[in-house]
């Protein structure tokens, strides 16, 4: 399982390689713009990015060269429609590991990431985190699967319905960071448009069923998960 950073101002796309990467037992954060971007690489807890070379506000070339000037190594594979050898190149001499043009085929997507993978931890030598650590979060008296997909309360299952899951899972991989409503919609539903009442009538679910403590709010901004309690 990987933490994977999903850079894409599409929101159809995103939450079509969302919803294949967690299939996959991946985990998935989807930011739109450069901005937030740099935001969520700096935080340095992500094993791989796909990087859209066209963003609203800032060139995915740009973005890639920033991150390699800065020392940053998180390996990169850029996503984008322009098929000439010369933008291929150009992206992979600035820094990146891997070019796919779209649309691609979902196999192939998952089988660039699983080589990029193997050639850069081979190169470091060792994973960055434990992979036993990094499927299993412990948020006492709540435990959460991520390669099962299961939570548990007080060492008992609970059942939650796929998009509770879906909500858990995301603000559990981004456990001491507060997420904005915004982006958790766009990651869960690939809009931010009209599924705000949706969000908070499952987060109250999900309170009910492991307790009020696990997910605080941000008031009039989004949710976030602690750390620990």
């Amino acid at each position: 399982m990987a933490r994977i950073l999903v850079i894409d101002d599409d929101p159809r796309l995103v939450k079509v390689v969302s919803t294949l990467l967690r299939r996959h037992h991946h985990r998935v954060e989807a930011v739109p713009t450069g901005e937030l971007a740099r935001q969520a690489l700096r935080r340095g807890n992500t094993d791989i990015t796909l990087l859209d070379v066209n963003l609203p506000d800032a060139n995915g070339l740009s973005l890639i060269l920033e991150m390699r000037q800065e020392g940053n190594d998180i390996p990169v594979i850029l996503l984008t429609v322009r098929t000439e050898i010369h933008d291929q190149a150009l992206g992979l001499r600035l820094g990146g590991d891997d070019y796919i043009t779209k649309p691609f085929n979902p196999e192939l997507l998952l089988a660039r990431i699983e080589a990029v993978l193997r050639r850069t931890q081979a190169t470091a030598g060792t994973h960055r985190d434990n992979q036993a650590d990094d499927n299993l979060v412990e948020i006492p008296p709540i435990a959460i699967d991520f390669a099962a997909r299961q939570v548990y309360k007080n060492g008992e299952a609970v059942r939650l319905a796929p998009l509770e899951y879906s909500i858990l899972e995301f603000l559990a991989a981004n456990r001491g960071r507060a997420v904005s409503k915004e982006e958790l919609m766009l990651d869960i539903w690939g809009t931010s448009r009209g599924v705000s009442r949706t969000l908070a009538e499952h987060v109250s679910r999900l309170r009910r069923k492991l307790g009020d403590g696990l997910i605080i709010t941000q008031t009039g901004y989004g949710y976030l998960v602690p750390e620990t309690r």
